[in-house]
């Protein structure tokens, strides 16, 4: 159970520490470390070009082509991937939302969807040498966030709608993470700093990612393609709408 608890805290930051800049506007490349509880350390990285966003943590990437929409997730472990939609993913969500709805169990445990909310907070600090906004996001009484958004990078609209492929094996966990990207929607910039304070079955944990490095100019194309030799396997969507 804690491996599990560490590893969705793992892709939730991964995941609010990845955006992109708008269509047109210069690559980046953005490092971040990533700390759970006092000692664990490990690495996220960001690849961010006009049309597609690679985001791995070493173990799982996912990439977003935003001109069609395509969602593939990389899992290095099995040596497989898929693929999915923008629309696959956002009909998924919607009717697991329709399946789930009023969950006594699960409203427990996380707070019901209508329970996630963002707002803006009153302080200001400087990652990776852009000025960051502080922004207040929470999940129930279970889930809060405290983000730091740099808004002179600009995520497209599309990435919080993507962000959401990693959750589809989470059943109606993860509707609840659906309905955190739609709130992110709100953040006017790219958060580079999350601080994840979770609880849940007795347990606690901090999660903190926060960016090191911002490198801006041309990502070679070689950076978005999938590793040779790895298997398709059908889309975490698949049989799960209607």
């Amino acid at each position: 159970m804690k491996r599990n608890h560490q590893r969705l805290a793992y892709c939730g930051v991964s995941i609010l520490v990845a955006a992109a800049a708008l269509a047109g506007a210069e690559d980046l490349t953005i490092v971040s470390k990533v700390t759970f509880g006092k000692d664990k350390i490990s690495t996220s990285t960001q690849y961010i070009s006009g049309d597609k966003i690679r985001t791995s943590d070493g173990s799982n990437d996912t990439i977003m082509e935003i001109s069609s929409g395509r969602l593939t997730m990389i899992d290095h472990k099995k040596k497989e991937y898929s693929e999915t939609s923008l629309a696959e993913m956002s009909a998924m969500f919607d009717n697991l939302n329709k399946q789930m709805q009023g969950n006594p169990i699960l409203e427990k445990m996380m707070g019901s969807v209508t329970d996630v909310k963002v707002q803006k907070g009153g302080s200001s600090k400087t990652v990776a040498g852009y000025t960051c906004d502080q922004y207040l996001l929470s999940m129930g009484d279970n889930f809060t966030f405290d983000l730091w958004a740099a808004p002179a990078l600009q995520p497209p609209y599309q990435y919080y709608d993507a962000s959401k492929l990693r959750y589809a094996s989470m059943g109606p966990m993860g509707q609840r993470f659906a309905k955190m990207y739609d709130e992110m929607k709100k953040i006017n910039g790219m958060p580079l700093s999350t601080a994840i304070h979770t609880k849940m079955m007795g347990m606690s944990m901090d999660t903190l990612s926060e960016a090191t490095e911002v490198r801006k100019g041309p990502i070679p194309a070689s950076a978005f393609d999938i590793p040779a030799g790895y298997k398709k396997k059908d889309s975490p969507f698949k049989g799960k709408i209607g």
